[in-house]
């Protein structure tokens, strides 16, 4: 008998298990890591170029912040500057606001100097500088309205205290003006009320009373003249001083204390005589005796005749 042979089993793809050498399945999982590798590089890659971007905007950023703030520390320090050269630009008499302007003003030194000291403000630092710096400017601008309201007060006193010297020196002018025209009256009335000596003669005499103009002979000088009416002078009893000086310039008196009050000043006098006066022409003659004999000397005399205090009349004369 022919021996059956066993039929061949016909290999099945489909039934082939899982976990199984086949080279199909090994290809498909290494397609799928290549796969979620690259998506995870892909992600990857994304994320870090995002952070990348990131972190070079925040660099500028800070970078930019620091340019800003050292902007406005620069900009903080010229206004504080600027202040300075307002303050010092105030000038008033108030001694009391002077130093209450001194005082802001070493406030502001102060503040630029701790300004100076940092090296890199902070935000916070700017806003706190910001906000003292608006603090100093209301105080300036109300130390400005101050300082203008007392000048203008001032220019208002200074023009109302021009006007007032202005018409004092008026007052002072029309015053001296009227000082000069009182005193020109009175010197006017002065010189009216002066008497005045005219028709002077002057004679030596010698030891017999008779008229000599030598020198040696000569024993008594007589002068004689006329006071010449005069309305205005007050009549009565008037005493006539005659003051004579001899060619040397020395005063010829008989006394040391012959002396009468002539401009304030004690003077010597030669001879006087009392006579009553009525605003008429009156004839006068006054004498000097020459009672010690003494020599007279030759040359030019000047005779001087005082009334009232007054040198009313002078003449000269010659003794040979």
């Amino acid at each position: 008998m022919e021996e059956k042979k066993k039929p061949e089993i016909a290999e099945d793809k489909d039934n082939i298990k899982p976990g199984t050498n086949n080279p199909e399945e090994k290809k498909c999982k290494r397609g799928g890591i290549w796969i979620f590798l690259t998506f995870l590089f892909l992600i990857t890659s994304a994320v870090l170029g995002w952070l990348y971007i990131q972190t070079k905007n925040e660099v500028k950023v800070v970078y930019v912040e620091l340019d800003k703030t050292k902007t406005e520390k620069a900009s903080i320090k010229k206004e504080l500057e600027d202040m300075l050269q307002q303050y010092d630009d105030l000038k008033t008499n108030n001694e009391q606001l002077n130093a209450q302007i001194e005082e802001q003003k070493a406030k502001i030194q102060q503040l630029l100097e701790d300004i100076d000291k940092v090296k890199k403000a902070s935000y916070w630092e700017i806003h706190k500088y910001k906000k003292e710096l608006n603090t100093l400017r209301k105080i300036l601008k109300s130390y400005v309205h101050q300082v203008d309201s007392l000048n203008t007060l001032n220019q208002k006193l200074m023009a109302e205290n021009q006007e007032v010297k202005t018409n004092y020196k008026k007052v002072v002018g029309e015053k001296e003006n009227l000082e000069n025209i009182k005193k020109e009256l009175e010197e006017k009335v002065d010189i009216a009320k002066t008497l005045r000596v005219i028709n002077f003669n002057v004679s030596g005499l010698n030891k017999k009373g008779k008229p000599n103009n030598r020198a040696k002979k000569v024993k008594k000088i007589q002068v004689c003249f006329t006071i010449a009416e005069n309305k205005v002078v007050e009549p009565g009893n008037k005493i006539v001083y005659l003051r004579i000086a001899r060619p040397d310039g020395s005063i010829i008196t008989s006394s040391e204390y012959n002396l009468f009050e002539y401009q304030g000043n004690k003077i010597a006098y030669t001879a006087k005589r009392e006579i009553e006066y009525n605003n008429k022409d009156t004839n006068v003659c006054v004498y000097w005796t020459n009672e010690s004999d003494e020599r007279l000397l030759k040359g030019t005399y000047y005779a001087d005749i005082f009334i009232d205090g007054k040198n009313v009349g002078t003449t000269t004369f010659k003794l040979k």
